[in-house]
């Protein structure tokens, strides 16, 4: 069991890894002086088209992002009254299509396909094989605004491929990866290792 769950997180790991954050700020916001936050909204997490809203997502990503505030030494209040930020995020997933082109310009060709093993010989010549591929991209917008005038200060924004995750703890981790690494930029100026 252990084993097997060292491959999942290796797995979770080099499926994250590579995958950009871009941030942006207002350099003249003093985010040293900000030491609470309250939630603007509870954040929308979106299926791909026309399968609605996942609440499930929202809560692990709603739990993924307080945990990293805490860890930041940011305070969670009930109200905007009370509180220095807000703090809300957008996360929907596109379906996307990979395509593969392999060209064969010797008669020989690398077999992927069940019908054989190894190397062909295609006596003809030139071969062309087209594969296409369906994924999941998500993207992940983290956003952190003014209580009174509700301006934005602070964006986070991740887009990754998704891997297949069959357990709900295979989703948590993964969502606890991206968060963490759009987060690892705030504050502005923050070295996360």
């Amino acid at each position: 069991m252990r084993g097997f769950l060292i491959m999942v997180m290796s797995s979770l790991l080099l499926a994250c890894t590579g995958s950009p954050v871009v941030t942006d700020y207002d350099p003249g916001y003093a985010f040293e002086r900000v030491k609470t936050y309250a939630w603007l909204e509870s954040g929308v997490a979106e299926e791909p088209r026309g399968q609605g809203r996942n609440d499930l997502m929202r809560d692990r990503l709603h739990n993924a992002i307080e945990d990293q505030m805490r860890a930041r030494g940011l305070r969670k209040v009930e109200t905007a009254a009370q509180a220095d930020i807000l703090l809300t995020f957008h996360m929907g997933i596109e379906k996307k299509v990979e395509v593969y082109d392999f060209h064969d310009h010797f008669g020989y060709y690398p077999c992927f396909q069940k019908r054989c093993s190894g190397y062909a010989y295609y006596p003809h010549g030139v071969h062309h094989d087209r594969w296409e591929t369906e994924y999941q991209e998500g993207r992940l917008v983290i956003d952190m605004v003014t209580p009174n005038s509700k301006k934005l200060v602070w964006r986070g924004v991740s887009e990754r491929r998704i891997p297949w995750l069959e357990t709900p703890e295979e989703r948590r981790l993964f969502i606890v990866d991206v968060v963490g690494s759009v987060l690892q930029h705030y504050p502005p100026g923050h070295k996360s290792h």
